[in-house]
């Protein structure tokens, strides 16, 4: 038999059951629609990145084809001049020529800096020791060696190479150092990529500081994420080193 208290609770429960099925399925629709929404934004943050990347590629590609054309023609017109010219006007338009080859050579720089060669060819080596050359000016020496036998799948090089270049580049900036080298080393399951420079005062204050915090940090966390990697830091007998690390899966022997 059911007491009035039993049936005060039933006639209780039976107002509040069906709100609270409907809370239920309105928490689990909303985790679903969450959980897609953030699948959804990941994929176009992806997007965005190969966007950027092949927008780049294009750019580099169309300036190459434009120099190498203009280049042509430019040569054979100093050629045909110098032929004609003889004195003060030859030498003023071999001094032409000569500015004109400067600025070819420095325009060809841009355009491979802008999308270096080693990632066209998926080369991991030719891609780094490029880099390194690029981040090369005035005083500051980026160098670059490696250690290992073997690296990851080729579709990841460019991911790893822009994350790279953020990173040498806010070191260089944040720490005010002069020499910074990267190291390329393999073990059974990661390939490591070693950003090495001197432990200053300064360096030390932006590792433990900003470094984990900033723009360019969630840049090149971004970038990992993509290919799977990690980075941790460490300060050891007064050299940082930021290592980034990628899984062997898809490995090029």
């Amino acid at each position: 038999m059911f007491t009035s208290a039993d049936l005060l609770l039933i006639e209780v429960a039976g107002v509040f059951m069906p709100a609270l099925i409907v809370s239920v399925f309105a928490v689990v629709f909303s985790y679903r629609i969450t959980m897609r929404y953030n699948k959804a934004m990941s994929r176009l943050y992806k997007m965005s990145f190969k966007g950027v990347d092949t927008e780049r590629k294009r750019i580099a590609s169309e300036l190459h084809d434009h120099l190498a054309l203009h280049s042509i023609t430019m040569s054979l017109e100093f050629e045909l001049l110098k032929s004609r010219l003889e004195g003060v006007d030859l030498a003023s338009l071999k001094k032409i020529e000569s500015n004109y080859d400067l600025f070819r050579h420095k325009t060809h720089q841009i355009v491979e800096f802008m999308y270096p060669k080693g990632l066209l060819d998926s080369d991991w080596q030719s891609a780094l020791e490029h880099l390194a050359e690029k981040l090369s000016i005035g005083g500051i020496q980026v160098s670059f060696e490696s250690f290992a036998d073997k690296t990851p799948s080729h579709d990841w090089l460019h991911h790893t190479f822009w994350a790279i270049q953020e990173l040498v580049t806010n070191a260089i900036r944040h720490s005010k150092v002069n020499r910074v080298q990267i190291t390329a080393t393999d073990d059974e399951d990661f390939f490591v990529i070693g950003v090495h420079y001197r432990a200053t005062d300064l360096a030390k204050k932006w590792v433990n500081g900003k470094s984990k915090s900033g723009l360019g940090l969630l840049i090149i966390q971004d970038r990992l994420k993509i290919v799977q990697g990690s980075m941790r830091f460490d300060i050891l007998d007064d050299v940082v080193t930021h290592s980034i690390l990628l899984k062997y899966e898809g490995v090029n022997s």
